[in-house]
Formats: structure tokens, C-alpha cells, sequence
């Protein structure tokens, strides 16, 4: 066969068949086209399409036809002023064959500029739902007859308006595809767009689209990419109320961030950063629970069962369980004290407290009911082991109960109130520890380390302030100590006792200086971060020492005059304090790095110290406490105040000024008063007698 000739014979055939193709688009049925395309897909939807006089032929982004300026409207029950969906410009893309012969088969719909209105009703009613085989009348024309293989959307706005009546969510320049094989075939869904300024990009697919529009269950697998958050989820879908279970994965850089996006700032501050979820996943209506959790915000790593719920007020709240490793608070709260001498042994505090403002503001940002156990807790320089701690955080205020505590080799229980609702940052602290290691609980705790033993303490205090400086000098309430067989260091107290010489000189004092004792022990009144004793004492086999004064934790100096005895008796803890003997009062006082040791010779120190100590318990008798501070910000109403069986009244400050009389209170029992303040259960006053 000659070559050249099949050639021609196949370029004349190509040639008849393209002009074949342009003549049949010249003079295609355009307008017969539309129509019948607009009438399958009314008889498919059961709704109204309306589609725009502009209708020409589309060779781009595929070959069929457009029309401009069309909508469909929304089922009967819905509003008919708001179409379903509006686009200005919808492209049918058709098979080419069963186009020249005449059939329209429409396989692609691409909507230009749409605006898709998702909207639900509280009797489960949704208008994205579409009559299929099982729900349409027998013979009606359903959308599975349109064996749609694909449907894009360019440039386009979903709105979703849920049943409660808030303000609708609405997804902006959204671009997404869908490839629908038939209702029973999986079907993938690709989309990408812009919500509340984050560009996100998801892939899904849909197991068992039939299950979507008659509002069944479907297997679901989805994909989320954006810069808040990453997540994965391999799970199923329940069309009727919205459900979603499944195994879910999710990290982000900053938890800060992502909070921000959801309508929840936390404002600035530390910690708060990189996060990671993977759990078993369910989400009904505006709770997400999430089981056989690993949680890991910034170092922390925790399991257990969380919840996360939306409320009316659009703060996110957090319940469940949660087992943790370490936890260091210290990257949530603001900077402690500057220290001096990294190098040295311990903590000395030798600048006055942090100025930069107190910030708990992001305690606002979310409510929580919490019950954690951790292996342990570090709270500035403080560590804890062994935690059981029940965290509760509503009003823009956190109340931690730790009800198991292991602390510097002993163990107890604290409370800890936290209240960032107001312009100024409120604190509350309750402790009680037993079989402590003073040396390095008060290191650790505030600066102070001239003082070991084995003891307990208790400390129920309140303060308030916008820094830190400010809290420090704000504190109220009551702190006592009971150490035994312990040593306090930098001074001889029975060395000074027995010489005067030797005080002036300073020979008993100094780094190598340090008494032993079998108890010490004391109860402050606190007040306006001053904390007052006057029933300072020291058991010692031949020293017995009983003090008084004040320890200004906000100025971190303290000023206390002590009365060391010499005494004849080998007999240490819980012997007699008054055994008598021979000895000289001297003055302690000076920063805390720094306490200098005198005598003090004559009742002018003594009547100093008494008259600065009086306005301090006056004072701290009248504040009120971290008890009535919980029930004004978790809603619990107090109990009424009642005075304890033998209790004696506390006395006015002008009963304080009178000498001493049968009915004036003991310093323990100032003590115990003042502490009664601090919980709302300080005795009531009775008249003074009539003369």
C-alpha cells in the first residue's frame, strides 16, 4: 500500500471529524441542553434550579457547557429567601460519545464563585440532605441517577448554621473536589480554605456516602493540614446528630495559638507551646472526649481520659483523669526572685522581690475540673513527689487541693488558690507538712537556710498583687513550725548565754557557729507580709531560749529579740521551757543572708518589738482567709462562724494595750485566733464586762 496515500485517507477523516465536532458545537442545542440538564437535576434534588440566560458553550476546565448566575433553592422547611446554594458561574462538564450521540451524560459539575448555606434544625432536620432510592417516592428520577463522578468548587463560602442560633461558621475562598463513584463506592473529598484567617487544607474519605444523605453512618478518614494544627482521624461519622468517633492524632507548635484560633486567647506568657494528642476519639454535639489518651504539652507527658467542651460562654472547659511523670509549673508562672551566687550551696536572696507584673490572666481563657497524679510537682524551687491533686479552674481563678504530697523526705497536704479574674493577681496558701527537712524546705521555699531539723509546718496565708514585690507585702494570715533534733546555724546561742564578752566580741557567732537543739518551734500571725511570734522557743539539754518579734517577708529581713538560758537540766525535747537559769537576751535581726546577733541589754528593744508586734496581730485578727476567698470564686457558700468549745474571745486592740488580767488571750491563743480569721471562724467578740 503506498504510504503517502493512507496518510491522506487519514487526514481527510481527521479533518471531517473535527469539522464534524465544530459544526455540531456551532450549532449545538445550548439552550435544549440546559434545560434538560435543569430538569434532572430538579426531578434528582427535589428542588428549585434556576439557572441564567448567559448560556454558552465550555471547552475549560472541561468540555460541556456553563451558565451563569445560578442557584438551588433549599428544601421545604428552610428559608426560601437564601438558596441552598448560589454560584456565578456553574460549568456541566459530559461525556463526548454519548454527547455526539445525541445523550447527555453529565459527569462533572464545576461551581465558580459559590456560596454553599449548611444550615440544621433542632429536630435533626438538614438541608443538605437529597431523596435517594430507599426515600424517594418508586419511578422519581433520585441524585443517584445523575452519576455525578465529580464535583469541584472554585473560589467559593460554606456557611454552617447550627440548630443553637449562634452566628453561623463560615469557611472563605474554599476550593475543594469531590470524586462520587455511586452512594455505595467510597468517595473522596479534597478541600482547601480559609477559616477565621488560617488557610487549612483537608483530605477525607467517605466510606459510605448513602449513609451522609440518609442520615446513617459511614466510615470516615480525614486529613487536616494548617499552621495551628495537624491532625489525623481513622474513624466513622453519624449524619443524624453530627457524631464523630475514631482513633485521632494531633500536634501543634503552640497551644496558645491554636486556642486564639478557636475564639479562646490565653493572652501572653510562658509555657503553653508545642502539644500532642493520641487517643480514641468521640465528638457529640459540643463535647469531645478523648480515652486511652497520651497527652504531651511543652516537656510534660501525661495519660488518662479528658474531655473538652465548648460552653454557652465560648470558654473551653477540661474535665477527666490524667497520670503524669515530672510536671515543672515554673514555665506557666512568672519569674521567681533573683538569686545571688549560682555557684554556692543553696539559695540567698539578696535583691529585693521581682517588680515585672504578676500575669494570671490566662486562667481566663478555659474552665477545668482535673484529678491528676503525678510522680511529681516543681513550684519555683520547690519539689514535691508522689502527687495527688485535684485541680479546679472557673472564674478566671484555679483552686489546686493536693491531698497526698511527698515533700523534703516527710509528706502532708496543701491547697493552693490562684485568682486571675481581676486587675490584680490574688493568691491563697494552705499547708500542712509533716516530718519535713526544714533546711531545705525554707532554702528551697524562701531563701533561709540557717535552720535544720526534722519538723512540721503549717502556714495558711493570703495575698494579693499585681507583682510580685506587691504579693510578698500583702500576706495574711498564720504560720507555725515545730522542728526537733535539729541546729541552728551561724550562732552559739549557749555560748552567748553564758558570756557577754563573747557576744560583743563575736565569738560565738559566724559561718562555724551553730546551736543544736532538740525543738524549736513557734506560731506567727501574719499580716501584710510581716509575720509576728511571741512564742518563739528552743529546748536545748542545757540551753532553753523563748522569743519573740517579726520576720518581714515582703522586706526579707527579720528582727527578733531571743532569751537563751543556761540551765541545769540534760532534758531537751518536750522538757520543761521554764526550768530557770542564768542567761542574756540578745536582738536578731538583718536581711535574711545577712543576720547580725547583739545583746539586747534593758526593755528598749523588748517595748519596740512589743509595740510593732501588737499592730501586726491586730491587724492579722481581721483579714480574711483563703476559705472565704474559694467560696467567693467556686460558688460555695461558707459555714457560719462558730467559736471552737473553750475557746476565749480575741481581744479588741485596746484590751491588747490594758495589763495582762485573767481574760487576756495567751500568745497561743492569739495565734489560733488569728489563724480562726484567716478560715472565717474567728470566736465572735463579747462586750467587755461593765465596771
Amino acid at each position: 500500500m503506498n504510504l503517502k496515500a493512507l496518510g491522506i485517507g487519514i487526514g481527510a477523516v481527521l479533518g471531517v471529524l473535527i469539522l464534524a465536532v465544530v459544526l455540531f458545537f456551532v450549532f449545538f442545542p445550548k439552550e435544549l441542553a440546559a434545560r434538560e440538564a435543569e430538569r434532572r437535576i430538579e426531578e434528582a434534588t427535589g428542588r428549585e434550579l434556576t439557572l441564567g440566560q448567559n448560556i454558552d458553550v465550555s471547552f475549560w476546565p472541561a468540555l460541556g457547557f456553563s451558565v451563569d448566575q445560578a442557584s438551588l433553592s433549599n428544601p421545604e422547611g428552610f428559608s426560601a429567601a437564601d438558596p441552598f446554594l448560589a454560584a456565578d458561574r456553574i460549568v456541566f462538564a459530559v461525556k463526548v460519545m454519548p454527547l455526539l450521540g445525541g445523550r447527555i451524560e453529565v459527569r462533572q459539575l464545576t461551581f465558580e464563585g459559590a456560596q454553599l448555606r449548611l444550615a440544621a434544625k433542632a429536630d435533626g432536620a438538614a438541608n443538605w440532605t437529597f431523596p435517594t432510592e430507599q426515600s424517594a417516592p418508586q419511578q422519581q428520577t433520585t441524585i443517584e441517577d445523575l452519576r455525578l463522578d465529580d464535583v469541584r468548587l472554585s473560589n467559593g463560602l460554606i456557611s454552617f448554621q447550627g440548630a443553637d442560633g449562634a452566628a453561623p461558621m463560615t469557611l472563605e475562598n474554599v476550593d475543594a473536589s469531590l470524586a462520587l463513584t455511586s452512594l455505595d463506592q467510597p468517595a473522596s473529598i479534597e478541600a482547601a480554605f480559609d477559616y477565621r484567617g488560617e488557610r487549612l487544607d483537608i483530605a477525607s474519605e467517605i466510606g459510605l456516602p448513602r449513609g451522609v444523605l440518609e442520615k446513617g453512618q459511614t466510615p470516615l478518614t480525614a486529613r487536616v493540614r494548617s499552621g495551628p494544627l495537624t491532625a489525623e482521624l481513622d474513624g466513622s461519622f453519624n449524619a443524624a446528630d453530627g457524631a464523630l468517633a475514631g482513633r485521632l492524632e494531633a500536634n501543634g507548635a503552640s497551644l496558645r495559638r491554636l486556642l486564639a484560633w478557636m475564639g479562646s486567647p490565653m493572652g501572653e506568657g510562658g509555657g503553653f507551646g508545642a502539644f500532642r494528642i493520641a487517643a480514641q476519639m468521640a465528638h457529640a454535639g459540643q463535647e469531645t472526649t478523648l480515652t486511652d489518651a497520651a497527652l504531651t504539652l511543652d516537656a510534660i507527658t501525661a495519660r488518662g481520659r479528658i474531655a473538652l467542651i465548648t460552653q454557652e460562654n465560648k470558654r473551653l472547659r477540661i474535665d477527666g483523669a490524667l497520670s503524669a511523670g515530672m510536671v515543672d509549673v515554673n514555665p506557666y508562672l512568672p519569674a521567681p526572685a533573683a538569686v545571688q551566687g549560682a555557684a554556692q550551696a543553696g539559695v540567698e536572696v539578696d535583691t529585693a522581690w521581682p517588680t515585672t507584673p504578676l500575669d494570671l490572666s490566662g486562667l481566663r481563657a478555659l474552665d477545668a475540673n482535673l484529678n491528676l497524679t503525678l510522680e511529681g510537682l516543681k513550684f519555683q524551687r520547690m519539689t514535691f513527689a508522689n502527687v495527688a491533686l485535684a485541680l479546679r479552674v472557673a472564674n478566671g481563678a484555679a483552686d489546686a487541693r493536693l491531698s497526698r504530697i511527698s515533700l523534703y523526705e516527710g509528706g502532708g497536704t496543701a491547697r493552693l488558690i490562684a485568682d486571675g479574674s481581676g486587675a490584680a493577681a490574688r493568691i491563697a496558701v494552705e499547708l500542712d507538712a509533716q516530718n519535713i527537712q526544714a533546711e531545705t524546705l525554707l532554702r528551697d521555699a524562701i531563701g533561709f537556710d540557717k535552720i535544720a531539723g526534722r519538723g512540721r509546718l503549717r502556714a495558711s496565708l493570703v495575698g494579693a498583687g499585681a507583682t510580685q514585690a506587691a504579693l510578698m507585702r500583702s500576706w495574711n494570715g498564720a504560720l507555725s513550725f515545730n522542728f526537733n533534733d535539729g541546729q541552728w546555724k551561724g550562732v552559739n546561742l549557749a555560748q552567748v548565754a553564758r558570756t557577754v564578752q563573747q557576744a560583743l566580741t563575736g565569738q560565738a557567732t559566724g559561718a562555724a557557729s551553730a546551736t543544736d537543739f532538740a525543738e524549736l518551734s513557734a506560731s506567727f500571725a501574719v499580716s501584710n507580709g510581716v509575720a509576728a511570734t511571741q512564742d518563739l522557743r528552743l529546748l536545748n539539754p542545757l540551753v532553753r531560749l523563748e522569743g519573740q518579734g517579726l520576720i518581714d517577708i515582703g522586706g526579707q529581713t527579720i528582727d527578733m529579740r531571743i532569751a537563751p538560758r543556761a540551765v541545769r537540766s540534760l532534758q531537751g525535747q518536750g522538757g520543761d521551757a521554764a526550768v530557770a537559769g542564768l542567761g542574756i537576751p540578745f536582738r536578731v535581726s538583718g536581711p535574711w543572708p545577712r543576720v547580725r546577733f547583739a545583746p539586747a541589754l534593758g526593755d528598749v528593744v523588748q517595748n519596740e518589738l512589743r509595740a510593732r508586734m501588737g499592730g501586726v496581730l491586730g491587724q492579722a485578727q481581721s483579714g480574711g482567709g483563703l476559705g472565704a476567698l474559694g467560696d467567693a470564686l467556686f460558688g460555695r457558700t461558707p459555714a457560719a462562724p462558730s467559736p471552737s468549745t473553750g475557746e476565749t474571745p480575741a481581744a479588741t486592740p485596746a484590751e491588747s494595750a490594758t495589763p495582762a488580767t485573767p481574760t487576756t488571750p495567751s500568745p497561743e491563743q492569739r495565734a489560733r485566733d488569728a489563724l480562726g480569721g484567716l478560715f472565717g471562724t474567728r470566736p465572735k467578740e463579747e462586750p467587755a464586762p461593765t465596771p
